[in-house]
């Protein structure tokens, strides 16, 4: 009976911190001004992904939308936004950096 009693609490527990865990980590789509596999490339594999809380970034570089799943406890979708911003490209209402616009690749400017 104990031991019943005793596994049975460490479910709950189990089941309850695994459902806290979960709150701390975010999805969110953010609109980019990326165009091409370059874009991706730089955004994603060279940048988000050494991001300090990003878990995930997929982009969709036909509509630009980029997919974040991060822990908002470890960042935040402003400092994301900025750091997309930082790489020359305009992410949501923030404008790209006009330096970082000029450097990029010209088939990685928007029209």
């Amino acid at each position: 009976m104990k031991k019943t009693l005793f596994l049975l609490l460490v479910l709950s527990a189990s089941t309850i911190m695994g459902q806290t865990k979960n709150k701390k980590v975010t999805t969110f789509t953010i609109q980019t001004s990326a165009v091409c596999d370059m874009c991706e490339d730089l955004i994603v594999n060279k940048t988000l992904s050494y991001e300090k809380g990003v878990k995930y970034a997929e982009m969709n570089v036909e509509t630009g939308e980029l997919m974040v799943r991060f822990k908002n406890n470890k960042t935040s979708i402003e400092h994301l936004r900025n750091v997309i911003s930082q790489l020359g490209y305009s992410a949501d209402s923030i404008k790209a950096d006009s330096t970082a616009y000029e450097n990029l690749h010209f088939c990685c400017k928007a029209p």
